[in-house]
């Protein structure tokens, strides 16, 4: 064999390294995704809000996850994102097992005082560079059923109305009016938002099953796929303030 060739040969197998292992993908996915987004600009409720959606949708689509339900990022990290009984939402992270630290909408929370805090801010960085690569289809955040079952779509631009019609209901003869869509601004999503979450932050309220006339509150992980469902009783506060909101757009 020509010598050049041989050493180019050579050259080529010592820079390129074999991907048949996953987690050897995995790792490298995991190295280069550090410092892709600085640090300071990392924790904050949204960013916490669109990694947390990602996890959820990854427990949901992935093929392997490790024996325990977590996400492998690599290096020996895993992840999961959890909602304790107090509706509390976190993405926890572990290393062999061991709960390492947490992240939640306010701020990152080492198990212990001598933590590597830049390795743990590196961490929750590479998750949320995977999310935005992700880039799931989001035009909807929420979606509500009244107490009469009628659906609204809710989006940080648009809302849109699915009404009963009289063949889905149970008496044959109600009604929910004609469908439609309406455009908002952000400061009315914020308003409805800020109803949806004194819903399902109330957990004194919510029901095990869906009664008549009771709402429902959906939390959207894409525009298809649902993440968590609570129940509101026919009668509490935050249904009526809910609907109340939702009524501005049928007159």
């Amino acid at each position: 064999m020509n010598c050049t060739l041989f050493l180019l040969l050579a050259t080529w197998f010592i820079s390129c390294p074999l991907h048949d292992a996953e987690g050897e993908q995995e790792s490298r996915f995991f190295s280069t995704t550090f410092n892709q987004t600085p640090m300071q600009q990392c924790l904050s409720a949204d960013n916490f809000t669109l990694t947390f959606r990602y996890a959820q949708w990854k427990l949901k689509t992935l093929k392997t996850i490790n024996k325990n339900g977590r996400i492998i990022l690599g290096n020996g990290f895993e992840y999961i994102a959890r909602e304790g009984a107090d509706g509390e939402k976190s993405i926890v992270f572990y290393k062999k097992n061991v709960e390492t630290f947490s992240v939640n909408a306010q701020e990152l929370l080492p198990l212990d005082k001598t933590s590597d805090l830049t390795k743990y801010h590196q961490l929750f960085c590479a998750v949320l560079d995977r999310a935005r690569f992700a880039n799931l289809p989001h035009d909807f955040v929420y979606r509500y059923h009244d107490g009469a079952n009628n659906v609204w779509s809710i989006g940080p631009q648009k809302v849109v109305y699915q009404p009963v019609t009289p063949a889905m209901s149970s008496s044959g003869i109600y009604s929910g009016g004609k469908p439609f869509e309406k455009a908002i601004s952000a400061a009315q999503f914020k308003e409805i938002e800020d109803l949806l979450k004194a819903g399902v932050a109330n957990k004194t309220i919510h029901e095990d099953s869906r009664l008549k006339g009771s709402g429902m509150i959906i939390e959207l992980i894409t525009d298809t796929m649902i993440g968590s469902t609570y129940l509101l009783p026919m009668r509490s506060a935050e249904k009526e303030a809910i609907e109340s909101w939702f009524g501005q757009f049928k007159h």
